[in-house]
């Protein structure tokens, strides 16, 4: 009789381990389960850290200045900086200096006025503002014409106003007036009266502006001059090129292929150098020559130098 009662107090012992070995294998399993189950693309990330950011596009390049030339990606331009031509080295430049310049959209120095215009020119008022390198190309420009013309009516209606207002003599958006190379040329009458500048009566305007480092910025503005220097006037002119085609086509040429001309009986050498995706950007430029440096009010750098060293 002991026995049976040995033997009956057991079974509820063995009821409840066999209870609690089931419940950890449950639990085992449901743990196993919500692991291989769990999205794995969650990732817990500290809230000090930002987001990665996406990587930069590669831009492609449009028609080169001239046909000869493969296409270039800025990616592939950048290259370019990791082995320098042997004579150069760089220039430290900023962001910020990608909108400035004689090719940006915003002038290197403060505006001033027309202090030092010389007297083939008139102005619709004092308070017009420009760069002073502008003002220089005007008072050549002046000069030539009306000794070549014979006619001393040219005036300088607007410098700085993106648009005018509806009664102005040329009431047209123009967001490059901003930049303070640029000019609404006008005619001054011998009555007072101011006539609108139109392709019949700027012919000489139109055949010689470059000469003097101006462009026609916007083909149906034919009275709007924009100063970008005798060089890059020229190289306009000659290719038949808008400012922003021509900083296109410029794309295609990096400093160790860079764009190569004659101008005025010297070897001359352009090449485009393009913005770091962030923060400053190493530009290439000789060490021995003189060179001339622009934003490209985008996303990099234009470098223009001799071919020759001093």
């Amino acid at each position: 009789m002991r026995k049976n009662t040995q033997e009956e107090s057991t079974v509820p012992v063995l009821i409840v381990t066999a209870g609690f070995i089931l419940l950890g294998l449950i639990w085992a399993g449901d743990t196993v389960y919500r692991a291989f189950r769990a999205p794995k693309e969650l990732i817990l990330i500290d809230e000090r850290c930002s987001e990665p950011e996406e990587p930069s596009e590669i831009i492609s390049v449009s028609e080169p200045l001239q046909n000869d030339s493969e296409e270039m990606t800025v990616w592939e331009a950048s290259l370019e900086l990791a082995g320098l031509p042997a004579d150069y080295t760089v220039r430290r430049m900023t962001e910020q200096n990608i909108q400035t310049g004689i090719l940006a959209s915003a002038p290197d120095d403060p505006m001033n006025d027309f202090r030092n215009k010389n007297e083939y020119y008139r102005l619709k008022d004092n308070t017009l503002q420009i760069q002073e390198s502008a003002v220089r190309a005007m008072n050549a420009l002046a000069e030539s014409y009306d000794s070549e013309t014979g006619r001393s009516d040219l005036l300088i209606y607007s410098t700085t106003e993106c648009c005018q207002s509806e009664g102005a003599l040329y009431p047209d958006f123009l967001p490059d007036r901003s930049t303070g190379f640029c000019l609404d040329l006008a005619f001054l009458n011998d009555d007072g009266t101011i006539s609108v500048m139109t392709e019949e009566n700027n012919f000489w305007i139109a055949e010689n502006a470059y000469r003097f480092g101006f462009v026609f910025s916007v083909p149906d503005a034919v009275y709007h001059i924009r100063y970008v220097g005798k060089v890059h006037a020229f190289l306009m002119h000659e290719q038949n090129l808008s400012p922003d085609a021509y900083l296109d086509a410029l794309r295609n040429y990096p400093v160790s292929a860079p764009y190569s001309f004659t101008y005025e009986d010297k070897n001359m050498l352009i090449y485009f150098a393009p913005a770091a995706a962030f923060g400053s950007t190493d530009v290439p430029v000789p060490e021995n020559r003189e060179y001339e440096i622009s934003g490209n009010g985008r996303d990099g750098f234009i470098v223009l130098t001799s071919g020759n060293a001093e």
